[in-house]
């Protein structure tokens, strides 16, 4: 017997399975390759805005408009809040939305009513400050859901932030050194005491920055989070070029621009085809170099390489590649999930190739240490 709800089942994979088996039992096509693409959207994160979930599987499963209102019953029959009920929709016309429940999440996770619990009760001990400390220091691969939910709230306001802190600087700047040669030779007429003093013209240094993730099989506890740092990045600073690269490369800075992160990402983990794949980062740097470096790199542009550097390619292309794209970049910037590990060294092949032209190696494992990137664009 199929159950009809994902909270009879034990772990979001279970009802997963369930729920493919009603929308093929319903006429509709799910093969393998729907399947996995369902499964990836959902992994994404995606269910924890039921809203776009539902928009992101009706986009791989429906044709036309008929199968689009059969699909969205059998929708919210399944994934729909346990206390709630199918109805026409002038039945909540005056009702507040109904609040997504602790539990809902927690099966889709996996994670026990125990488990559940001691979350709760650990998060009503702590108080928000030290919450928030918490989260900003702990590795990306070992936050719970509870702290994985409130990181995306966290980041954007202190991403926020940074980018205004580094705005004031800027402005600050332009205002230049004093000119003493200036000053004293307009203030000679006026008995040779400086009173008026002439600054230096400095010009507004509008840089751009490019950035590489890695979203190669060996990054998969750490991309996805960064993937969510360079939309929130995308959000407050104006020039922004993104790309992916595993086994190829990838320009996305297009599917960053939209306003809802859980769309972006969707748009991302729907025609990234390469996430979760091999690593060849000096053939992909090579193909920027190619493709995008003459367009994108200049005397103002900071170049931000998001990767463990667990290269499986020929460490002498990558030191070329890096090169290159050395030559034409105001500052070169790698961030390794892997440098934030105790006793970490850079001695793996594609690393140790990469590290003597390298500006700034600096780790990417937790918010904080990506927070460190305001030190790094303030002192260029």
């Amino acid at each position: 017997m199929i159950k009809t709800h994902y909270t009879d089942y034990n772990s979001f994979t279970e009802a997963f399975a369930g729920f493919m088996q009603i929308v093929r039992n319903s006429g509709f096509q799910s093969g393998i390759q729907s399947s996995k693409e369902t499964l990836t959207t959902a992994l994404s994160g995606l269910w924890l805005d039921r809203d776009i979930f539902h928009y992101a599987l009706t986009s791989i499963f429906c044709t036309s408009e008929e199968e689009t209102k059969a699909f969205k019953t059998i929708y919210k029959r399944f994934w729909r809040i346990k206390t709630t009920h199918i109805s026409d929709k002038r039945t909540h016309k005056n009702k507040k939305t109904v609040k997504k429940n602790d539990k809902s999440i927690a099966v889709m996770m996996g994670i026990g009513d125990t488990d559940m619990a001691e979350a709760k009760e650990e998060a009503k001990n702590t108080s928000g400050a030290n919450l928030a400390e918490t989260i900003k220091s702990t590795d990306f691969s070992k936050l719970s859901v509870m702290q994985n939910q409130m990181l995306d709230e966290l980041s954007e306001k202190l991403l926020r932030e940074m980018s205004l802190r580094l705005k004031r600087k800027k402005k600050k700047a332009i205002k230049g050194s004093v000119d003493i040669a200036h000053s004293i030779r307009k203030n000679i007429q006026k008995g040779g005491n400086i009173i008026d003093l002439v600054r230096k013209d400095r010009k507004k240094d509008k840089y751009r920055l490019v950035i590489l993730l890695d979203v190669s099989g060996s990054m998969d506890k750490y991309s996805f989070y960064l993937l969510k740092f360079i939309w929130t990045l995308r959000s407050h600073f104006a020039q922004i070029e993104a790309f992916a690269f595993s086994t190829k490369l990838m320009r996305i800075t297009d599917y960053l621009s939209d306003k809802n992160m859980a769309v972006s990402l969707s748009l991302i983990s729907r025609n990234v085809t390469h996430w979760s794949s091999g690593t060849q980062i000096g053939r992909c740097l090579e193909d920027f170099n190619e493709q995008f470096a003459k367009r994108y790199l200049n005397g103002k542009t900071m170049t931000i390489i998001l990767s463990d550097g667990l290269d499986t390619g020929e460490p002498e292309i990558l030191e070329q590649a890096i090169k290159k794209i050395k030559m034409k970049s105001k500052r070169l910037i790698w961030l390794n999930p892997l440098k934030g590990m105790q006793g970490y060294e850079p001695i793996q092949r594609g690393m140790a190739a990469a590290l003597p032209t390298v500006d700034t190696f600096h780790s990417a494992h937790n918010l904080n240490s990506l927070l460190e990137l305001e030190n790094i664009l303030s002192n260029v």
